[in-house]
């Protein structure tokens, strides 16, 4: 058995639209037509003529990559709620307030105790560099 003979008025060409004849098929004014070809740098060819694609490019876009984007956006967000409520993120702004209040009571204490001023230079340096750290992990899992 062959392949199952099927009529159609569509040429085997592939097909080419006046700008006129496209904005009737689509619904489109001329001019509305003819901005949305130039917005997206549709050139004709020789007999100022547009392929199917072109006009739908102009029209309506990449439209199966903007599904593509935001169902990528979609499931990153809700892995990211799904870490929260797992308590596997931590809020920054909330967690650089407890340690700086924790910084604070460290660095009393140092300056208080009975130290060198050596040994106590060298803890606050090291208690220093706890906000560097954290920034150094946030922007490791930025990244990822």
């Amino acid at each position: 058995m062959g392949g199952r003979v099927t009529k159609s008025n569509v040429p085997t060409a592939a097909l080419r639209w006046s700008v006129q004849r496209a904005g009737t098929e689509f619904g489109l004014t001329t001019n509305t037509l003819r901005k949305a070809l130039n917005k997206d740098s549709a050139r004709p060819d020789s007999d100022g003529l547009y392929t199917t694609a072109q006009i739908c490019g102009a029209l309506f876009g990449a439209l199966h990559q903007e599904k593509l984007r935001t169902q990528r956006q979609i499931a990153d967000r809700i892995t990211l709620e799904n870490q929260i409520t797992r308590g596997e993120v931590l809020n920054r702004a909330e967690t650089m307030r407890v340690l700086a209040m924790i910084s604070d009571a460290m660095r009393s204490r140092i300056m208080a105790c009975g130290m060198d001023r050596g040994a106590k230079e060298d803890l606050l340096k090291e208690l220093s560099s706890v906000p560097l750290v954290l920034q150094e992990v946030a922007d490791r899992q930025s990244r990822n």
